[in-house]
């Protein structure tokens, strides 16, 4: 047998090493689901009793500081539940915030826990708008009208003008205002058309939009499923919008500057 006889015989296989790493990482998921299937029984009786502790310590905190230091109360209760989620929340573009402004800061929604991500890492004093359903829950809805958040009732057309025209207060006050401006969350990730009600408000107020696209929360808690998984968060600020320009004939334009703001970074 020729030299090149023997070198195709001996020649060494060829491992594809991608494979193994592709199959260890699917065990690896496996394992850490599974572990956390067997925690989160426990994740939500820890959440639970913190919302109920925290929503004490906001009363308080109102009751014997202001509203911004319950809203610090706020802060800590956002983070310590992404920390016991197992959720690693980041943030770029803070240096785009002036922090002595307030704004209407406008953020995509596809899960809950966006709104820990949003609350626990955003330096601003916020002031929410959410829902009136919410004003129900023993405390929580107590704790929440305490440190000034912003009931609204989608069904009454009234009572969420006034609504809006409280939001318009808490900015004239100095306190920024957030929104969700699709009203909902998104099942498949992808922005849903607007309401308007938070940009006539920016134009009433005469402040600037400030663009948060959130992005992370789709896969740690998606709509509809009770099943938390532990991940990763990415709050990603964009440069403020000017309302200067716009008027109440125009707002579709500034409505899409601000979706095109925010779809930017959406994975």
């Amino acid at each position: 047998m020729n030299l090149r006889g023997n070198l195709i015989m001996y020649q060494i296989p060829h491992i594809s090493f991608s494979s193994y790493k592709f199959r260890g990482e699917q065990i690896r998921e496996r394992a850490t689901g599974l572990a956390f299937s067997v925690y989160r029984p426990v994740l939500v009786a820890l959440v639970a009793l913190d919302t109920f502790a925290c929503a004490i310590a906001a009363i308080l905190a109102t009751y014997l500081d202001s509203q911004n230091r319950g809203h610090s109360v706020a802060q800590f209760w956002s983070r310590l539940n992404l920390a016991l989620s197992g959720v690693s929340a980041s943030m770029s573009g803070e240096d785009l915030i002036d922090k002595d402004q307030p704004y209407i800061v406008m953020a995509n929604h596809q899960s809950h826990y966006d709104v820990f991500a949003l609350m626990g890492l955003l330096p601003l004093q916020l002031r929410w708008v959410i829902k009136m359903e919410l004003r129900k829950i023993p405390i929580f809805g107590i704790a929440c009208e305490k440190v000034g958040y912003i009931f609204i009732d989608r069904g009454n057309h009234e009572k969420a003008q006034r609504s809006l025209e409280a939001a318009g207060e808490k900015i004239r006050a100095g306190s920024s205002v957030i929104f969700f401006p699709e009203g909902t969350r998104s099942a498949n990730g992808k922005l849903l058309p607007f309401k308007k009600g938070g940009f006539v408000i920016a134009l009433e107020a005469k402040v600037p939009i400030l663009p948060v696209t959130v992005v992370g929360g789709k896969e740690i808690l998606p709509k509809g499923s009770l099943r938390i998984l532990p991940g990763d968060m990415k709050v990603i600020i964009h440069d403020p919008i000017s309302v200067d320009g716009y008027t109440y004939e125009t707002k579709e334009r500034l409505m899409e500057r601000v979706r095109e703001a925010l779809e930017k970074d959406l994975e």
